[in-house]
């Protein structure tokens, strides 16, 4: 005797449980598919903005300030690698490794210095230990180096003086003292590729509630990138342009 045909298969709850997991696997494919839209919008996107608030900041990574919109496809040579690790040794030799951190990377070399290495208190005159360290820095790169950019940090405490009414302007003239060094060095690049920054007390990579905090905060960050700096030209203001079509004619 034959079973009836219209008699289910299989439990009714089956059927419920496969539409479920259908919508499930539906809803998931859509997920995915607009997140990786997102994605190649955020990269699109990104393209444009290609630099960092501040270049040795922890984790506040910064693609290099006005650097060319694609990404360095530099590659590190041998011979370089080779130099980076005798400025690693000689950091080490002269205690200077807690001091100066140095990265190599495929951007450039980013090297950040403590106050303490560079200059006396308040001042922007490069001390001599300073020198040579940004002798041996510069001679790592030599002539592959497209743009330096110099940021000037401090801490917290207020400086107010006639030569420096706030720390912005005392991190601006410690990142161009920097400038004027590099510049007249065996390794210089046109004046063009140089750019200094300061930031004052604003950018900070530790707390200013404690010496060793604020000691940290206190720096001088370097970038040696492999990509020129990219000049802009300042467009003539709206305002402007509005005042000469209101001159008189003869």
């Amino acid at each position: 005797m034959f079973q009836d045909d219209d008699e289910p298969s299989a439990p009714f709850w089956m059927t419920t449980f496969s539409d479920l997991v259908t919508l499930l696997l539906a809803f998931f494919v859509m997920i995915v598919a607009m997140s990786e839209v997102e994605v190649k919008k955020f990269k699109e996107a990104l393209s444009y903005f290609q630099g960092r608030t501040g270049m040795l900041q922890g984790e506040m990574v910064l693609s290099t300030v006005g650097t060319q919109q694609r990404q360095s496809q530099h590659e590190v040579s041998a011979e370089q690698a080779e130099r980076y690790e005798e400025l690693l040794k000689y950091l080490e030799e002269n205690d200077l490794d807690d001091k100066v951190e140095v990265q190599l990377t495929e951007e450039g070399l980013h090297v950040s210095i403590t106050d303490s290495v560079m200059f006396e208190s308040g001042r922007t005159q490069l001390v001599e230990p300073a020198r040579t360290v940004l002798r041996r820095v510069a001679g790592v790169l030599r002539d592959d180096v497209g743009s330096v950019v110099i940021e000037g940090h401090t801490d917290d405490r207020p400086i107010r003086n006639v030569r420096f009414p706030s720390n912005w302007e005392l991190s601006a003239a410690r990142a161009t003292s920097v400038v004027r060094f590099l510049g007249t060095e065996q390794y210089a690049l046109p004046p063009e590729r140089y750019v200094a920054i300061g930031y004052g007390e604003y950018h900070p990579r530790d707390t200013n509630a404690t010496p060793s905090g604020r000691a940290r905060n206190r720096r001088v960050d370097i970038l040696f990138s492999w990509d020129p700096w990219q000049i802009r030209s300042t467009p003539q203001p709206k305002s402007s342009r509005l005042l000469q079509n209101l001159e008189p004619t003869e």
